[in-house]
């Protein structure tokens, strides 16, 4: 099956209200009114390598799916 261009431009468009909605789900401990003085920084911070790890198994799914 070939993708057309508006299969892309919908692919697209989900995922930018993906990464966009995720920034919605924060919140801010000035709303709430606690303070800030207790230490609950995480050990070990999420960070950009779940991105990546996310992009390559993609890769890998597609590839495998068009076998």
């Amino acid at each position: 099956m070939k993708l057309k261009n508006s299969h892309y431009i919908a692919l697209l468009i989900i995922v930018a209200l993906l990464l966009v909605s995720t920034t919605s789900y924060g919140q801010g401990l000035g709303d709430i009114g606690f303070t800030d003085d207790v230490d609950d920084e995480p050990v070990a911070p999420i960070n950009g390598l779940i991105a990546l790890g996310l992009a390559v198994g993609g890769y890998l799914g597609i590839k495998k799916v068009r076998k």
